[in-house]
């Protein structure tokens, strides 16, 4: 089921009924059936995947944190069985394939061996919480949760379930556990932010991807329009994520729950370092506690830091693909801030001799525009089908060398007259947007109004439905993060 639908409408309008209608234990089991029927509305059976990685992570985290005694080694054996089975089961559907082919590659008898296995949307979000959580039960960050049910409800909580943000047990558990009054503003806030979520992802993703995808779908276009393709998608993919995570976000808020944040502003970096404090902060966070820090993080010199960079990228890239491009993508990222690390006291060197508006604005906006060129570059690798196409795709800019730049023709690639103009309002309120929110302040303070806040309301659903990507070919599934 899609936030973009008219039946999820109806359906969380019944979630909230029964939510703050219900007693307490009632609610929580009225909350836990609609997460599965959420979750398994387009496939029922994959209820029984989400069920039996709840079960394990719920005993093993049961019997690490046990009363009784148990030696180091037995926790530890214990945490390693539940990771290797929650793990197994993430490589078993997302790189069981890709392995094979590399092994077919090295032997011959195992080439051409193909295993058709379903990706369960969402199984990376709900294996992070889970192992998450479990990591936290082993280092004594939390206790292990005796309530199946409400344990249940954390790993399958359906507003973060398909994309995140990555929940953490330890605080999403007490909020579930007290009773949450019904609180008007909370209400109104959260559908401010779903409603603003749709026009990121209906506007300005859809439409932006109506252009990407034309041009990574065979459409000849010059090295001009490639270049402009390129740092187009970067804005396609944050809008579509963005506005995921603000339906996801808004959904919770409504109920009067909080969910991490995923996204503060990211574009207005002038750093990739800083991008990627500010990107998809539930997943860099958990890397950043689940593996940069247990190999070491920044405490062991130098070289063993960049190496623990390049590695937890690396890793980033495969989580998101089983290919090579996604690798390399991860591998870029690690390697710009390797050499923003490197390079670090010359820059602190040069910025302490720009002083004055005059030399530092300049200084800052050319550091904005080199990051988001360099970002740009990596989606690049992101979104290439595989290495064949990023090699055409640099082949093809890289012949403006020879032919020149051309002309830049957004129409060919399905521009529609008009949409430039909604585009560029859209776009526009989205940077204010990033603005307000890079600089500690939110549009939230709407919800406490009455006149601006229902006229906001009313402009933001008009501008979704009629210049959102509906008709013919619209797949209310397509958000770009739920394959990972």
């Amino acid at each position: 089921m899609s936030f973009t639908t008219f039946l999820f409408f109806g359906f969380f309008t019944l979630i909230l009924l029964g939510w703050y209608l219900l007693p307490g234990r009632g609610r929580r089991f009225w909350l836990l059936a609609a997460n599965y029927v959420f979750y398994m509305w387009s496939m029922p059976a994959l209820g029984l995947l989400l069920l039996a990685t709840t079960a394990v992570s719920y005993g093993a985290a049961r019997w690490i944190g046990s009363p009784e005694p148990l030696r180091v080694g037995q926790r530890r054996a214990i945490l390693t069985a539940a990771c290797l089975i929650h793990f197994g089961l993430l490589f078993a559907c997302k790189y069981l394939q890709m392995t094979l082919d590399l092994l077919g590659r090295i032997v011959p008898g195992a080439a051409g061996i193909h295993v058709q296995l379903l990706l369960p949307a969402g199984i990376s979000f709900f294996t992070f919480a889970a192992t998450g959580y479990l990591f936290d039960v082993w280092r004594g960050r939390i206790q292990a949760e005796k309530n199946f049910l409400d344990y249940a409800v954390f790993v399958s909580f359906f507003p973060c379930i398909l994309a995140g943000p990555i929940g953490q047990a330890r605080s999403f558990l007490p909020q579930i556990k007290t009773r949450v009054r019904f609180d008007a503003a909370a209400l109104k806030g959260g559908l401010l932010r779903f409603a603003w979520g749709m026009v990121q992802k209906l506007v300005l993703a859809d439409n932006l991807g109506t252009l990407v995808n034309a041009a990574y779908g065979g459409q000849i276009v010059t090295p001009l329009t490639w270049i402009a393709v390129i740092l187009l998608y970067s804005l396609q993919i944050y809008f579509d994520f963005a506005g995921y995570s603000n339906m996801a976000i808004g959904v919770a808020q409504a109920m009067g729950l909080r969910v991490p944040e995923n996204f503060n502003a990211p574009y207005f970096s002038t750093s990739v370092t800083s991008f990627w404090k500010k990107w998809h902060m539930s997943l860099t966070g958990w890397f950043r506690e689940y593996l940069y820090f247990p190999l070491g993080g920044s405490r062991k010199g130098k070289v063993r830091t960049c190496l623990n960079i390049l590695t937890v990228f690396a890793v980033s890239g495969l989580w998101h693909g089983a290919a090579v491009h996604y690798v390399v993508w991860g591998l870029l990222n690690g390697l710009f801030q390797v050499w923003e690390r490197l390079t670090a006291s010359a820059r602190n060197r040069l910025e302490s001799r720009l002083q004055g508006p005059a030399l530092r604005w300049p200084y800052l906006a050319l550091r904005w525009a080199l990051t988001y060129c360099l970002i740009s570059l990596t989606w690049l690798c992101f979104r290439a089908e595989n290495l064949g196409q990023l090699r055409f795709i640099l082949g093809q800019i890289l012949g403006l060398f020879r032919s020149g730049f051309g002309g830049l023709d957004l129409r060919s690639l399905g521009l529609k007259p008009g949409m430039d103009t909604m585009l560029l309002i859209c776009g526009g309120a989205a940077v204010l947007t990033d603005a307000l929110r890079a600089r500690g302040r939110s549009p939230q303070r709407l919800a406490s109004t009455v006149l601006p806040y229902y006229l906001v309301m009313i402009a933001l659903l008009v501008t979704a439905a009629v210049y959102g990507v509906y008709g013919e070919g619209f797949n209310p599934q397509d958000f770009v993060y739920f394959k990972y």
